[in-house]
């Protein structure tokens, strides 16, 4: 025989397929009811096979539940519906507490912006003062009298390194 090989299961019309990949895999699909597609049967035969009333008394006698099962699993699906239900309407509020906290946040969170962009005109811009001061020191006296002339600070020509220093770190006098 050859392989992969087609095996059916089901009626001419309405069926299922399967590849049998070697002898050993149509054997178990064979075991399962799977057959060629010339031994499948068209559906009015199948119905045939199966008559309708075909079925004894004998078929049905394990069929019936008896009252008090059905009931208690009626009593049993009554109680699910019931947690069920709770269960959505506590779901349900829930979310409309979520819903109303988002609303919440957004709503504080614009007024914290507000609020910022408020804080944020009250804050000084950073003067000249407030800038970080050069080490003066580390300067040689002809770099602090051109910081001197920049300023249009007087000095005498004699004036020390700690005088020039002491010029240019004294508060600016208006006159």
């Amino acid at each position: 025989m050859e392989y992969p090989k087609m095996l059916y299961l089901g009626s001419t019309t309405s069926h299922q397929n399967e590849i049998a990949q070697n002898a050993e895999h149509e054997a178990e699909l064979r075991e399962l009811g799977f057959v060629d597609f010339a031994d499948l049967e068209d559906e009015v035969n199948q119905m045939m096979g199966s008559a309708v009333g075909g079925a004894s008394s004998e078929d049905f006698k394990n069929a019936y539940v008896p009252v008090e099962q059905f009931d208690a699993v009626s009593e049993d699906l009554v109680q699910k519906e019931l947690q069920l239900s709770v269960a959505q309407t506590e779901r349900d509020q829930f979310k409309a507490e979520n819903d109303e906290l988002k609303a919440q946040l957004n709503i504080e969170r614009e007024a914290n912006l507000q609020l910022q962009q408020i804080i944020d005109s009250f804050e000084p811009e950073p003067t000249q003062a407030q800038t970080i001061a050069p080490d003066y020191n580390a300067l040689t006296a002809d770099q602090l009298r051109t910081l001197l002339d920049e300023k249009g600070i007087k000095y005498l020509a004699r004036d020390d390194k700690p005088t020039l220093i002491g010029l240019l770190t004294q508060p600016a006098k208006k006159e």
